[in-house]
């Protein structure tokens, strides 16, 4: 009979554990876009990267989940690259969608950044 409720017990706290599980986010694409989720966008990457804001496209996130940005090569005065100043690395960003939530993913800080009124889908 104790086995009997011990299995019951277990089973019901593994059906627990497994209800309370987050959802893996997952890569995603906007579902619409305009100024505003521009706007939003641009600030989470700001946050995330630090500097300027940076232009984004007005299709942005509509045909890729991912966003390479990158760094204007900077030219000395004679209007020859700086050494070195083209091999920056460009910086990727990821939007991801997690339940019914979307998120603008860094991966180089391991940061998500939840964006408020933004409609996504599961690629």
């Amino acid at each position: 009979m104790i086995k009997y409720i011990l299995c019951a017990v277990s089973a019901i706290i593994l059906t627990g554990c497994n209800s309370t599980q987050a959802v893996e986010p997952q890569d995603a694409t906007l579902t619409r876009v305009n100024p505003g989720i521009v706007t939003q966008l641009q600030q989470a990457i700001q946050t995330a990267k630090g500097g300027p804001l940076v232009t984004l496209a007005d299709d942005v996130f509509t045909k890729s989940a991912q966003l390479l940005i990158d760094h204007g090569t900077t030219k000395g005065p004679d209007g020859m690259p700086i050494m070195g100043a083209h091999n920056i690395p460009s910086e990727k960003f990821v939007l991801q969608k997690s339940g019914e939530q979307c998120f603008l993913f860094y991966p180089k800080k391991q940061l998500s950044i939840p964006l408020s009124n933004v409609e996504c889908e599961v690629i």
